[in-house]
């Protein structure tokens, strides 16, 4: 990093690129929590004003690492799975945000829980955020599922099986491998309900 630091606009992104990476890192050993620019900084062998000229405070930092995380969430979404057939586009976005978690759960505390007290994503970050989510809610919206309820509910299940993967099956694939099973019975339960509601 000292060597790209300095170097002029041209490596800015180069430069960018290499500080998200080096925080993404501190934090899947020490957590979210535990960021600082001092420690980001000295990861990368540079003092922390230099770091300050890109990132002036840990809230700037942490935005970044919010966008950064969900442009690359979203790139993955809107790759998940070749089939045209909806509940199987559907499943497959759902192991794909899972992969994803569990891969790094430092980007699962900071992008879908609140780990980091006071921390609030930018408006520009969270438009990105709800790009990301929104392909896979248009995946839901395609296998039927429109009402606010019933996609909270299936929000709140895509996230419970992200925290069981992590919490309790680390490095395996326990809670992935349920994803089509999770979207059967959640789907079955849907068309249930709306049977006796009819």
């Amino acid at each position: 990093m000292a060597s790209v630091v300095g170097r002029g606009s041209e490596r800015r992104e180069a430069a960018l690129r290499e500080v998200l990476d080096a925080a993404w890192a501190l934090m899947e050993r020490e957590g979210v929590a535990a960021l600082s620019l001092r420690q980001t900084a000295a990861s990368l062998g540079i003092r922390p004003q230099s770091l300050a000229h890109y990132f002036p405070n840990k809230a700037a930092l942490l935005d970044a690492l919010f966008k950064d995380g969900f442009t690359d969430l979203g790139a993955r979404l809107a790759g998940a799975g070749s089939s045209d057939e909806p509940v199987e586009r559907l499943v497959a976005a759902v192991q794909t945000l899972l992969e994803f978690c569990a891969a790094s759960p430092a980007r699962y505390h900071l992008m879908l829980q609140r780990t980091v007290p006071g921390f609030t994503p930018t408006a520009t970050s969270h438009e990105v955020a709800l790009g990301a989510l929104g392909s896979l809610l248009e995946r839901l919206k395609a296998a039927g599922v429109t009402e606010p309820a019933d996609v909270d509910v299936f929000r709140g299940m895509v996230n419970g099986l992200a925290a069981e993967q992590i919490a309790n099956d680390p490095g395996g694939r326990r809670f992935i491998s349920r994803a089509e099973h999770a979207v059967s019975v959640f789907l079955a339960g849907i068309k249930a309900t709306s049977a006796e509601e009819h």
